[in-house]
């Protein structure tokens, strides 16, 4: 038996001998063979040569020339830009069309650029990937009915697992609060955590310089499965300029498009615009709790559906 892997020197890490290193582990005397294309719009067609000729097309060092693979691994990594997400959605399309035609499993492997916040957590995702795959890999072509005790489990790669559902999960909120007249924020904050607290929820706080660096962060939550809705917190005071008023909308505005977006609610704890200090600090306590507990109760009536 033999596996192939294909993985692109567009990758910015190994995953070609990710792969290797991980099929190794559990079977030390497999064949496998590799092979390396410019980008992942060319995995395809060396997948289906692989899958029906082996090494007969590039000369393959090791195993026997003509004889196919029995699975492949199709490794790739896509960039950031819209034109890359393209590109991967066509790659992808190329191997389930390659898989069709020769009625043989190619394990598809990608990792998005935007997947990740750092080159740290990139390493991670593509490793983490990588190795399940290359374990499902070995599954379908040595053992395929023993996938069958994992399913419904909520197995997924490039990250830990999430498990079947429960229906017992606590609700959790992200909090999202601004620095800026943290006199003020610092309050709103402690009375958001105390009121899910009370309301049985759990809080994962995120603080930002200001208000209007929250939509990004906002967002990252938001991608979170486990995060139910995210609470904003931030005072924005009024000056000898209309600054206050272009913050507060435009936050206002992209912050309803991300609940929109994810659907899931994100309720506005904001204090402006056109307020003064004094105003401000009157309405710390009443603006966190209530953007609290809108929250909650937005997650609560969206669960309940509308049947």
């Amino acid at each position: 038996m033999r596996i192939g892997i294909v993985d692109t020197t567009f990758s910015r890490v190994d995953m070609g001998a990710i792969a290797i290193d991980e099929i190794r582990k559990h079977l030390p005397n497999m064949d496998v063979e590799r092979r390396t294309v410019p980008g992942i719009k060319d995995l395809a067609v060396e997948c289906k040569r692989m899958l029906e000729t082996g090494g007969q097309m590039q000369g393959a060092a090791g195993g026997v020339p003509g004889a196919g693979c029995d699975i492949v691994m199709a490794l790739g990594m896509v960039g950031g830009a819209p034109i890359d997400t393209q590109c991967g959605h066509e790659a992808s399309l190329g191997i389930q069309q390659a898989m069709l035609l020769t009625n043989r499993h190619i394990i598809e492997v990608f990792v998005h650029e935007n997947e990740a916040w750092s080159e740290e957590e990139f390493r991670s995702i593509c490793e983490n990937r990588i190795r399940k795959h290359a374990q499902n890999a070995i599954a379908l072509m040595m053992k395929p009915e023993a996938l069958v005790k994992f399913a419904g489990q909520g197995l997924r790669q490039g990250r830990e697992s999430e498990g079947p559902i429960r229906g017992n999960r606590k609700l959790r909120l992200g909090i999202v609060v601004g620095h800026f007249n943290g006199e003020i924020t610092g309050k709103m904050k402690a009375k958001a955590c105390d009121a899910a607290s009370a309301a049985g929820a759990e809080t994962v706080v995120l603080e930002v310089p200001g208000v209007y660096d929250m939509p990004l962060v906002v967002k990252k939550l938001l991608m979170d499965k486990s995060v139910d809705a995210v609470v904003t917190l931030g005072a924005v005071v009024k000056g000898d300029t209309a600054h206050d008023e272009v913050i507060t909308k435009d936050a206002a505005r992209r912050l309803g498009d991300l609940s929109l977006e994810f659907r899931k609610p994100v309720t506005l704890g904001i204090i402006g615009h056109d307020v003064t200090w004094e105003n401000a600090q009157e309405r710390a306590d009443g603006y966190a709790e209530r953007a609290t507990m809108a929250a909650i109760h937005l997650v609560k009536t969206l669960r309940q559906g509308s049947g």
